[in-house]
């Protein structure tokens, strides 16, 4: 016969065990790339590139190495996304040598960066059935499950004037714990978008945006998310846009600023 203490060190293990099932993390990498990890998949999303713009965050080489080669902490990724194909958000030479190396990794992205995927990543026929080209309509989306996670992408154009806006660029709505993770990358937002989608119905966890957004008070106040993660933020600029976010009074941002700092999700 079990005694009082026995009963309550065995709910307790049941009760520690459901809580780190349900566990849900995101770690910053560099610009707008974040790591999404839950027990049971782990996402990264536009963070395998290198040096494109000398005045914008990126990984030490050291740790692009080990993204590359798929090494302890990155063996276990399940899928890797591009928003679109710039080069302060996807390398091809990064992004399939880590598929060479993790045979269990699927990609995503936009159709336009996965011809840039072919074009510059020499083995690519060796990964191409792990490649998933997603291409909705401009201002639609579409949704895929991949992993056993929903993965809805978003037709948005792109911010800023030519030829950044010319670029194929989706959003991404993440489902995973339980929890809704949006992805904006570098998207240009209003608000009729944001009916079309539907989006301020959607109960939004996590958005991470491209820090200009924060200016776009109402359009965050119909997002309501949870949780606000700004990134792309210049590295001359940091102090700055602090300033400008507390001048802005937000009581839930972030700004992504030092890499590898993690975020639990409860």
């Amino acid at each position: 016969m079990k005694t009082k203490l026995q009963i309550v060190t065995s709910l307790l293990l049941l009760l520690s065990s459901y809580i780190n099932a349900q566990k849900l993390e995101i770690q910053y990498m560099a610009n707008e790339g974040v790591l999404i990890k839950s027990s049971k998949v782990q996402l990264l999303i536009d963070a395998t590139f290198n040096k494109e713009f000398d005045y914008l965050d990126v990984l030490p080489d050291t740790e692009l190495d080990k993204i590359k080669n798929a090494e302890d902490p990155y063996n276990s990724i399940n899928i890797l996304l591009a928003t679109h194909l710039h080069g302060d958000h996807f390398n091809a030479e990064i992004t399939g040598n880590h598929l060479l190396h993790n045979p269990n990794a699927l990609f995503v992205g936009p159709k336009e960066t996965v011809a840039n995927f072919k074009e510059n990543f020499t083995a690519f026929n060796d990964i191409s059935g792990r490649v998933v080209s997603i291409m909705p309509g401009f201002l639609q989306s579409e949704t895929h499950n991949l992993k056993d996670i929903e993965i809805e992408a978003l037709r948005f154009e792109h911010l800023g004037g030519s030829p950044w806006n010319e670029a194929e660029n989706v959003a991404y709505l993440i489902t995973v714990e339980g929890k809704k993770i949006l992805h904006l990358g570098d998207s240009k937002i209003d608000l009729d978008r944001l009916k079309e989608y539907n989006i301020p119905d959607k109960n939004i966890d996590v958005l991470i945006v491209h820090f200009t957004l924060l200016g776009e008070k109402e359009i965050i106040d119909r997002i309501s998310p949870k949780i606000i993660l700004a990134g792309h933020i210049p590295l001359n600029s940091q102090s700055k846009i602090k300033e400008y976010k507390e001048s802005l009074g937000y009581g839930n941002v972030t700004l992504l600023t030092k890499q590898l700092w993690k975020l639990e999700i409860k």
